[in-house]
């Protein structure tokens, strides 16, 4: 039955936005399509449609679903579990992604328990808008804490006095990372709480829920956010791991954290490498001190920097987890098979991928060497390392799962 009246059409700068929204997903399919990686490899090419559809999750989960009138720290809808990993999440951080208006007061509060590492790094906007830079990097470290590990933490744009965290006045959309290591998986996580604590009218955000415009403007953020998304870390950080190593495969190479990416934590040195093992071969790394950071680990990724399964693979290994083998040195070995040692990394079948060790609030830089070699060379090189047998690797995995579960609640 036809009507007398024209279908109501949306606002033009809303259709606009959703329109160029659409052909950034096509732009970005054919640039991840037109790598040689996706050329060269079968292997690649379904995680490259992984992470088309991850990126999409990942702009609705930071752009259009927050909530300005009440912030939370959204925690497994950020980088979090084997879920979300785009931009290759360590395995045993607790990540906290928080979008607050730089205009307000918050408060942050809550208790340490074991985290080794805690830290809140400030944008003065959300990845891939114009002009958005870091504007600070705070450490818990630094701050005053109760004997019992409680604390509390003011965000504002004016100074305050005690823990202070400051916020760019003229964002109305302030990311913020939270970091918060924990080597040990069963250890306690302490608790976090936010809460605005300036006085608004409850329909003080109504233009942000309603307004087409208001919309438009958050379509053209995920947009931004998917180009940086794509660009920045699935095309580029592979890029940049093999270029800052002379083109080489197999070799690690420091990386400090503001170099990284917007995203990469200065109070971390980095040494990332891009690991390409035929069936037969081993990448041994080996250090003969051990890193003095507050917190490391090593993890593999694979090449669109998507962190591998941590959550029932050995993907990864922290410094609560790797033993130091008979001779003082320790050495870690990826390889496709178990070799049968308590340090070894799990590739989960790839042939080609990504290592990061990460090494947060060190007073040195170290490097790890790598050597490659034939898998029949390793019972001679780890002679002297500690022997894990199947039951007791099935025993760690189970082990690994559960403290994911409890962990991440899911």
């Amino acid at each position: 039955m036809s009507s007398l009246h024209p279908p109501v059409q949306a606002n033009a700068a809303l259709v606009q936005a959703w329109h160029t929204y659409h052909a950034t997903l096509e732009d970005m399919r054919h640039t991840l399509e037109s790598s040689s990686r996706f050329q060269s490899t079968p292997q690649h090419r379904a995680k490259a449609y992984h992470c088309l559809m991850e990126i999409q999750a990942m702009a609705y989960n930071f752009i259009v679903a927050p909530r300005m009138l009440h912030p939370r720290i959204h925690t497994n809808t950020g980088w979090q579990t084997s879920m979300y990993t785009l931009g290759q999440n360590g395995q045993d951080f607790l990540y906290g992604v928080v979008f607050v208006d730089g205009s307000q007061r918050y408060r942050l509060k809550g208790r340490i328990g074991d985290i080794a590492v805690f830290l809140l790094q400030t944008l003065n906007g959300v990845f891939g808008e114009d002009g958005v830079a870091i504007t600070g990097n705070y450490d818990w470290d630094d701050f005053e804490i109760d004997d019992d590990g409680h604390f509390e933490v003011i965000l504002s744009a004016e100074k305050e006095d005690g823990n202070w965290i400051k916020l760019s006045p003229e964002s109305g959309y302030q990311f913020m990372l939270i970091r918060r290591a924990l080597p040990d998986w069963e250890g306690d996580r302490g608790e976090l709480y936010l809460e605005r604590i300036s006085d608004l009218p409850d329909n003080h955000y109504d233009r942000d829920e309603f307004d087409e415009e208001a919309m438009a403007a958050r379509i053209e953020r995920a947009t931004a956010f998917i180009r940086y998304l794509i660009n920045d870390f699935t095309i580029n950080l592979y890029d940049m791991y093999k270029s800052n190593a002379g083109g080489v495969k197999n070799k690690l190479v420091l990386l400090p954290g503001t170099v990284t990416s917007d995203v990469g934590s200065p109070s971390s040195n980095y040494a990332m490498a891009v690991f390409e093992l035929a069936k037969d071969e081993a990448l041994v790394i080996e250090m003969d001190t051990v890193p003095n950071g507050a917190y490391w680990s090593f993890q593999l990724g694979d090449v669109w920097s998507r962190s591998l399964d941590f959550s029932s693979r050995q993907s990864s290994l922290n410094n609560h987890e790797i033993s130091v083998d008979g001779d003082g040195v320790f050495r870690v070995v990826v390889s496709h098979d178990d070799p049968g040692v308590n340090n070894w990394l799990d590739p989960c079948g790839r042939l080609e991928g990504t290592i990061v060790f990460r090494n947060y609030r060190a007073t040195t830089a170290p490097v790890p060497t790598t050597r490659l070699v034939k898998t029949t060379q390793l019972p001679a090189i780890l002679a002297q390392a500690k022997i894990v047998s199947p039951t007791q690797r099935e025993q760690m995995m189970e082990r690994r799962r559960k403290a994911q579960l409890r962990w991440y609640g899911e």
